[in-house]
Order: C-alpha cells, then sequence, then structure tokens
C-alpha cells in the first residue's frame, strides 16, 4: 500500500497522480465526492486508448461539473462509478483503481497493480 494523498487535501476539480502498472506509467485521477465517497480511476478513455486530458482544454470536467469527459472523444462518465453515460464507448466503464482510505488518507494498493510512484 502506498500513499497518494489526505482526503482533505484532494481538491474538488481531482487530484492526478503517477503510478506504475508493470513495466508503464501510468496517470490516475483522485475523486473526493459529495457525500465523502473517494473514487480513483485510471485517466484513460475507454474509446481509444488517450488520457481524458489529452487535448486542449486540459479538462477532465464538463462545462457543469457533472461528468468527467474525454477531451479527445467526448465521452461523458458518472464520477461515482465511472460508467460511460454518452459518448463512443456508451455503456463502459473508466478502470477503477484499488484504493483504500484509512484515517483520512488514500492509500493505492500496489499489491494488485505492478508498483507506484509519484512525480
Amino acid at each position: 500500500m502506498e500513499r497518494i494523498a489526505a482526503v482533505d487535501d484532494i481538491p474538488s476539480e481531482g487530484l492526478r497522480f503517477s503510478y506504475r502498472d508493470g513495466p508503464f506509467d501510468e496517470e490516475g485521477i483522485l475523486l473526493h465526492l459529495p457525500g465523502g465517497a473517494v473514487r480513483a480511476y485510471k485517466n484513460e478513455c475507454r474509446h481509444l486508448p488517450m488520457k481524458l486530458d489529452e487535448r486542449e482544454p486540459k479538462e477532465i470536467w464538463d462545462e457543469d461539473r457533472r461528468h468527467l469527459i474525454c477531451s479527445s472523444h467526448g465521452a461523458r462518465y458518472r464520477p461515482a462509478d465511472g460508467l460511460c453515460v454518452s459518448g463512443p464507448c456508451e455503456g463502459s466503464h473508466l478502470r477503477t483503481l484499488p484504493i483504500s482510505v484509512r484515517d483520512g488518507v488514500v492509500y493505492l494498493d500496489t499489491s494488485q497493480i505492478g508498483g507506484f510512484f509519484k512525480v
């Protein structure tokens, strides 16, 4: 288990963090949702393997901040469960990353992926 951040330090727009999955360097998005839930997703659209914020304006939220959005493909994902509710990959889910929250701190379960690092 590797520490990502304290729950109270997660900004409303989410926190991007880096980790290692086998031989690959990856990026995740950590969200602190209304009601207190914490979610972590791989920062990658399910339509094509590109970061959600790959293209300008490098934003992961839609205009009304209800859904995560892919700036390349327009896919919209629910933040609570990562379900794509519209776009070319409708019905698929963002890849959930294995986290746990203990004493107000979020940890990535590195036993389920290849390793961890911070940028």
